[in-house]
């Protein structure tokens, strides 16, 4: 893959398989938690997406880009979580606290690949939705440098030519 966005989806992706694995479904965010009725996903399910990127030039068409990677967290609806709620129903019911939690201290300060700085929480949100649904967003910062416009140097043998010779 030569795009950087590719790459860290990517990295992303397989970084959150190997490091919490009771997520069951890790996927581009194309908006599957905005389907009417069930959403097509596997419960607890991370969505991903890149939104807000900035460049800056550095000169001779090399950028840093710098935007934001959306961490959806989804959850399927289990029981209420009111204060007579029996107890193992209500640890189950707010489990995603500590799945979001341990999410975190996944991504929080990783750097998904040598030329990518690393992320940093910028913000967490709940999604106000009409369903039974959950669905958090963790928001990260990331910076990287895009090469790939530069220029490539042509560089060419020197010649030495003489002209005159010098007697002394």
């Amino acid at each position: 893959m030569n795009s950087p966005f590719a790459n860290l989806f990517l990295s992303i992706q397989q970084y959150v398989k190997v490091g919490l694995p009771t997520v069951k479904y890790i996927d581009q965010d194309l908006g599957q938690l905005k389907a009417t009725g069930r959403p097509p996903v596997s419960w607890p399910c991370v969505l991903i997406d890149f939104e807000d990127f900035a460049y800056q030039n550095l000169g001779n068409n090399v950028q840093t880009a710098t935007g934001t990677v959306v961490l959806r967290l989804g959850f399927a609806p289990f029981s209420g979580t009111s204060q007579v709620t029996p107890t193992p129903y209500l640890q189950q019911a707010i489990s995603y606290y500590d799945i979001e939690w341990s999410l975190h201290k996944l991504i929080q300060g990783w750097t998904p690949s040598s030329n990518m700085g690393h992320m940093i929480r910028t913000s967490t949100t709940t999604q106000k939705r009409t369903d039974n649904y959950r669905v958090r967003e963790l928001r990260y910062s990331i910076a990287f440098e895009d090469y790939s416009t530069k220029p490539q140097q042509q560089l060419a043998p020197a010649t030495l030519v003489v002209e005159e010779q010098i007697v002394v």
